[in-house]
């Protein structure tokens, strides 16, 4: 009887770590765009995408990269080169960044570039490809209490650092008991139901995603419920 009270409490301390390292990326992210007028954007487009938000971010942080991880997550997908072989990319000046986060690169937190739209259209979410589309001004942002920045990623090996409610492969983890770690624009973390997240009928979640804060509902999805019950790393 004590070993599932002890696992579940074992998780909880450990979801209630990944909030609380959220939230220290949320004063990071504050003073950055205090800063820059802009969000970070998400990732840089070359060959091997080189992610720029952590990047940026970890610039106004000192030298805690702990934060950049879920505790829930294995720890291969952490941003130490002790535990994560799969860290190194080329930086944007074309020189190779040892602790650079490319596609191939396992890493437990994503970003929301493009909100509900596809890449190629206006974005709705907070910068997709920089060196194309550019950084999203923090004035386009109507809502940052209400819009969706980071979350947990799923670093499987096939990592994809870009959020998106409508493609399965770019959801938010639900390792946190069917529950995802979000970081919003202001700051703030929360610890919502995955489905919920990412149901194209909820539109009080369907407006978090994109940065005018509204549903876009002539965008449409489908959740299969087998696929999103299925619980991830």
């Amino acid at each position: 009887m004590l070993l599932p009270a002890l696992a579940k409490a074992k998780a909880k301390a450990k979801q209630t770590s990944c909030l609380n390292n959220f939230r220290q990326i949320g004063i990071a992210t504050i003073m950055y765009t205090d800063s820059y007028k802009c969000y970070p954007g998400c990732l840089w487009l070359n060959a091997n995408f080189y992610y720029v938000w952590p990047v940026r971010l970890f610039s106004q942080m000192g030298t805690n990269r702990s934060v950049f991880y879920c505790p829930a997550a294995n720890l291969n997908s952490s941003w130490d080169l002790n535990a994560n072989n799969s860290l190194g990319a080329v930086d944007p000046s074309g020189a190779n960044d040892p602790m650079g986060i490319s596609k191939n690169t396992r890493f437990s937190i994503g970003y929301n570039d493009w909100g509900v739209k596809d890449p190629g259209l206006p974005q709705l979410g907070l910068g997709g490809d920089v060196n194309i589309v550019g950084e999203i001004k923090d004035s386009i942002v109507k809502s940052p209490v209400n819009m969706i920045m980071l979350a947990d990623s799923k670093p499987d090996g096939s990592f994809d650092g870009n959020m998106d409610p409508k493609t399965p492969t770019e959801w938010p983890s639900n390792r946190h008991n069917r529950r995802t770690n979000l970081m919003l624009c202001d700051g703030h973390a929360e610890s919502p139901k995955r489905k919920d997240v990412i149901d194209p009928n909820n539109y009080a979640w369907r407006v978090r995603w994109n940065n005018d804060n509204d549903p876009h509902t002539e965008i449409n999805w489908t959740v299969n419920p087998l696929q999103e019950a299925i619980l991830d790393p």
